[in-house]
């Protein structure tokens, strides 16, 4: 219960009486529990959880003071003038209602603390990696007449036997792959196909977030130009650099081999209770990288096919590859 400690030493820090946890990783990062609905932590002098019924036993489990009741929000501790919540959570709906009038603090808090990830944590992103890295090598052996969605629903499957799902698998074909968040349909893999996976595993609620592409032949351009530009990208994932440096390597990469305007997204983001949290890596990020953090890298290329290659980077004084890499 260290973290919900110093969650409580934080808020008493920042003059608050009352804190509401609503968003479920916060809830689960802080207590162990994870709602599977509505339910509330409630950070004050006496921390305790508002869960509903069909949750009960599972609070129980965290050992800290919970109530099950049938109406989460009509048992919140909303006396105080003053109220933290998670401002990007909240809903309008639930401001306008029960926070109106009320001077309302960002509970940003938790996000940073959740930023550097522990020992345990690291630990499960390795094992959600090894996963789907596994799985990435089984899949592509007969993808050759198959359509996009059944080796989707293959590679879902075969994750879901070890763990669970951390997204909905990309199968990307042909012209297809040029699309970077393809939803895999009826289109039959060729065997010249380039074809981009993008999957990820989940392990006791931590993710992981690989892509690999494949290709016909040896020393296609655009493949060699886009694993160029993530090798860059990771030898800038260390503490104490400037977040963006990551983000600029990768673009001074392909921006040598002409491809600089075909890579249209960033070069990455965080990754551990959500499959995208902070820091995004793009070319105006703010901040520095810190130890402990845990980043993808994943450049592309996306003309008349795409091309993507992604892995799990844990920061350190030097970079660590959680996911041993496309070859």
């Amino acid at each position: 219960m260290r973290r919900l400690e110093r969650a409580v030493e934080v808020l008493d820090s920042l003059d608050l009486e009352c804190g509401i946890v609503f968003k479920p990783e916060h809830i689960y990062y802080l207590t162990g529990y994870y709602p599977t609905t509505r339910a509330a932590l409630v950070l004050n002098e006496r921390p305790h959880l508002l869960v509903s019924k069909m949750d009960a036993r599972l609070a129980e489990k965290t050992g800290m003071e919970y109530r099950a009741v049938d109406k989460v929000y009509e048992e919140l501790p909303l006396d105080s003038k003053i109220i933290g919540v998670e401002k990007k959570y909240v809903s309008l709906e639930f401001y306008e209602k029960y926070l109106k009038g009320k001077k309302v603090q960002d509970l940003r808090f938790i996000e940073e603390m959740r930023r550097n990830k522990d020992r345990e944590e690291i630990r499960l992103i390795r094992k959600a990696a090894e996963i789907t890295e596994d799985v990435l090598r089984e899949v592509p052996g007969d993808m050759a007449g198959k359509k996009e969605r059944e080796v989707a629903a293959e590679a879902e499957y075969m994750i879901r036997k070890r763990a669970e799902l951390a997204f909905n698998a990309i199968v990307a074909a042909g012209e297809n792959s040029a699309v970077p968040h393809h939803t895999p349909g009826n289109r039959r893999i060729k065997k010249e196909d380039p074809v981009i996976i993008d999957l990820g595993a989940r392990v006791e609620h931590y993710n992981a977030d690989l892509t690999r592409t494949h290709v016909s032949g040896d020393g296609d351009e655009l493949y060699e130009a886009t694993r160029e530009a993530q090798r860059a990208a990771i030898k800038e994932c260390f503490a104490g650099n400037k977040i963006r440096n990551a983000d600029q390597a990768a673009r001074n990469v392909l921006m040598e081999y002409g491809y600089e305007d075909l890579f249209i997204h960033s070069t990455g983001h965080g990754v551990g209770l959500e499959v995208h949290e902070y820091p995004r890596l793009t070319k105006d990020s703010e901040g520095e990288f810190e130890e402990g953090m845990v980043v993808t890298v994943e450049p592309g290329i996306y003309g008349e096919y795409g091309i993507r290659i992604e892995d799990l980077v844990l920061v350190k004084k030097r970079p660590v590859l959680l996911s041993r890499g496309q070859s």
